[in-house]
């Protein structure tokens, strides 16, 4: 795949903002940060009509919250429905409680979000800001939102093994090593393009399928691992499972095979599922988990903090790793709100015996942040995104001043 965060048409901005002398000086500061800015309104509904009427939307969208024909709150729920979506940086002085709670819809409806920043703030700083956002993340992003994949046309790819396990790092930061990859699910279309897991997974549920791809991934991480250690880095791996295929006993049997095969303890491996499995049915998530910890797989809980949570549930799983979603990370060197919150999870980890992992960390104040909050581990753009096969272990070769290799 070619690189293409730098096109200049991956590059394109759009602004809306109520007050038209705002809005153009927003406009000339970021277009001096390599932006395009191709259009700026003050009119919701304007901007509205535009997108509707455009084959291409732009790849970033800057905006406030307050307009005279709407809100946006509004205009976010709109934009889930544009393909592909562009992402959202907001400006506006409204209280933080409520910008979060816009960047938290965004999140939930799957709008990229570029960041945000409270007025009043200089239009420099704002373009500061946007400096090294990667606009290829939302088309991504936005791709995925395609329709799910045939079952014909995931078997195919099952069948030539296509489906392929990115990695992405996580960085211990007390020690600043490199200690483990989450395996994320991509595949390769027959012209090499990339395919996104939300249009891999539905048809993968719904075909049943899931359990094969599971174990496509849990196979690819397995190898990774052993090749890694055979190499001297002392590097684990994870894998993400769905509470159904969990309950599946022979698919559980299998897991243990796996890693068995390739030489490897099972503890090397994490198991992750979602809070929104762990609490949808109480008597089959503490039967499952506890036969992962039984055949001697670690096990995380994945995006803390986006579902309903019971503590006593929580408590009485034998959960090993508490993952913090991205919602709550970003900017959080500058929100004293969510530093709360993340301290809060972070004891309550600490105090389960758990690693906690801050995901979505982009930037070394946001990893400054989680680290005095008690979170022990990160992932996130700042060390690395997902990397293709073949390229985690060179990449562990060379790796910038942030990090170090394990093992060495």
């Amino acid at each position: 795949m070619t690189d293409t965060a730098n096109d200049p048409a991956r590059r394109r901005c759009w602004v809306l903002v109520r007050d038209p002398a705002r809005a153009a000086e927003l406009g000339l500061a970021i277009a001096s940060a390599t932006w395009q800015v191709e259009r700026v309104f003050s009119s919701m509904l304007a901007l509205q009509q535009d997108l509707r009427a455009t084959a291409a939307p732009p790849a970033l969208l800057l905006m406030s919250l307050t307009f005279d024909d709407g809100d946006g709150l509004q205009l976010i729920r709109s934009l889930a429905l544009v393909t592909p979506c562009p992402a959202i940086f907001i400006v506006s002085r409204q209280q933080r409680a409520v910008i979060k709670s816009a960047l938290m819809l965004a999140a939930v409806c799957g709008v990229p979000v570029a960041g945000s920043a409270e007025e009043p703030v200089s239009a420099a700083e704002v373009a500061s800001r946007l400096q090294g956002f990667q606009p290829l993340v939302a088309w991504l992003t936005a791709a995925a939102n395609e329709p799910a994949l045939s079952r014909a046309e995931l078997r195919l790819l099952l069948d030539r093994g296509g489906l392929q396990a990115w990695m992405q790092p996580q960085l211990r930061i007390k020690t600043r090593e490199i200690v483990g990859f989450e395996a994320l699910m991509r595949a390769r279309d027959n012209d090499g393009g990339l395919i996104m897991p939300d249009r891999l997974l539905p048809g993968l549920a719904k075909h049943g399928l899931l359990e094969e791809a599971t174990l496509r991934m849990l196979q690819q991480t397995v190898a990774f691992v052993a090749e890694s250690l055979k190499l001297g880095l002392a590097v684990s791996g994870s894998i993400n499972a769905s509470l159904r295929s969990l309950s599946d006993w022979s698919f559980c049997q299998t897991l243990p095979e796996v890693v068995s095969r390739a030489g490897l303890d099972p503890s090397w491996i994490t198991i992750e599922i979602t809070e929104t499995d762990a609490m949808s049915d109480l008597a089959h998530v503490v039967e499952n988990t506890a036969r992962i910890r039984m055949l001697g797989f670690n096990l995380a809980i994945d995006d803390f903090g986006m579902a309903y949570s019971s503590l006593s549930q929580l408590s009485s799983m034998p959960f090993s790793e508490l993952k913090l979603d991205r919602v709550f990370v970003h900017e959080i060197d500058r929100d004293p709100r969510m530093q709360a919150i993340v301290r809060g999870c972070a004891t309550l980890g600490r105090l389960l015996d758990l690693r906690v992992v801050a995901e979505g960390v982009e930037s070394m104040q946001e990893l400054d942040a989680v680290a005095q909050v008690g979170c022990t581990h990160v992932q996130g753009y700042l060390v690395s995104g997902a990397m293709a096969p073949g390229k985690p272990l060179p990449w562990l070769a060379t790796l910038p001043d942030l990090v170090w290799t394990p093992g060495r």
